[in-house]
């Protein structure tokens, strides 16, 4: 269901919030809140795109934020009535003057300057402030879930080669597997080395995804037949 033409008091709302000073001090489950419902009440009542990957933490953030808000809500005044509480709570007055033009959703809530300086701290769109929540990206990861990210077959093959009581199970601090993490990427040849060692395709990460789900979604069709044989 298409979203529905928000009132000028939502328009008002959501331009003090692009430049709110106060945005910046509230909890990223408040930024999130607001995203869902600016979401739900300008584009669709439900995500129209894919869940990002396990990978994409600020995106699944925000895809989860939406999909909530789309179980939330079937009233479109209920949700403007919580969004403008929101906006109330954080400074906006009803009536008052504005001081900027009327900024696009795009702008407040879909920016992804997650590598800008503002990207730590500042800023008051929500794809901003709410990138603190990334994970760091490892660097010289030699454990098995690493190699598995970087798709380093070889130096996994000596892995579990040189330490046989190695567990290819494991999760990791997320909850993922080597071979969920290797499907989601792609990397064909560590799927491979994992499978030939035994690895247990029939283990489900926190999504309740298994490791073909988790291809499938991804759309690395080579992984899918490795799996489905």
């Amino acid at each position: 269901m298409r979203g529905s033409e928000p009132s000028q008091s939502f328009r008002d709302a959501a331009s003090f919030l692009s430049n709110a000073s106060a945005l910046r001090k509230v909890s990223n489950a408040v930024k999130l809140e607001l995203y869902g419902l600016f979401k739900w009440l300008t584009v669709t009542h439900e995500p129209d795109v894919s869940r990002p990957s396990i990978f994409d933490m600020t995106g699944r953030a925000k895809w989860d934020a939406w999909d909530a808000a789309g179980k939330r809500y079937s009233d479109v005044q209920e949700a403007e009535n919580r969004y403008l509480e929101i906006a109330r709570d954080l400074g906006w007055q009803p009536g008052a003057p504005k001081k900027q033009e009327e900024a696009k959703s795009e702008d407040i809530w879909d920016s992804e300057s997650s590598n800008s300086e503002e990207s730590h701290g500042g800023g008051g769109g929500l794809g901003v402030s709410v990138s603190s929540v990334v994970a760091p990206e490892i660097e010289d990861d030699n454990t098995l879930h690493g190699l598995a990210i970087a798709g380093d077959a070889q130096k996994l093959h000596t892995l579990i080669s040189l330490d046989q009581e190695i567990n290819l199970n494991g999760l990791d601090e997320f909850g993922y597997t080597p071979l969920h993490l290797a499907c989601d990427r792609g990397n064909v040849d560590v799927v491979r080395q994992l499978l030939a060692k035994g690895a247990d395709t029939s283990i489900k990460d926190p999504d309740e995804m298994t490791s073909l789900e988790l291809a499938r979604t991804a759309g690395h069709e080579e992984i899918v037949k490795l799996l489905s044989g």
